[in-house]
């Protein structure tokens, strides 16, 4: 069964002036990055080349307790791999507009980027 990670910055808003929730199949997960002692990149694959706005590979930046990159992965990863019953194909990483997250060292879903397919 295929899972998908999902990740939430806001309530949606009804414009495409951002992206406020967006939802990635676990198997086009590509790598986590540090970019800060509070933040953490996700990384995705893409097949669409760079946008307009200079985005080149899909991410979604999490806000999380200061240096606690390791224990977050960690905990990403625990829930991709963690056999669930055939209802639960979906892992919510980071939904800051109901305040749920995939590990307790997560605190936001600050931003999400997503390569304009058009």
């Amino acid at each position: 069964m295929t899972k998908y990670l999902y990740f939430a910055s806001a309530a949606p808003d009804g414009t495409a002036a951002d992206e406020e929730v967006a939802c990635f199949p676990a198997s086009q997960l590509s790598h986590f990055e540090m970019a800060t002692a509070t933040q953490l990149r996700v990384y995705f694959h893409s097949n669409q080349e760079q946008d307009l706005s200079s985005v080149d590979s899909a991410h979604a930046v999490l806000t999380i307790t200061t240096g606690k990159h390791k224990e977050v992965i960690e905990g990403i990863i625990n829930a991709i791999t963690t056999p669930y019953s055939n209802s639960a194909s979906m892992v919510v990483v980071a939904d800051s507009e109901n305040s749920v997250f995939a590990h307790q060292d997560i605190t936001a879903c600050a931003s999400i980027a997503v390569v304009d397919a058009s």
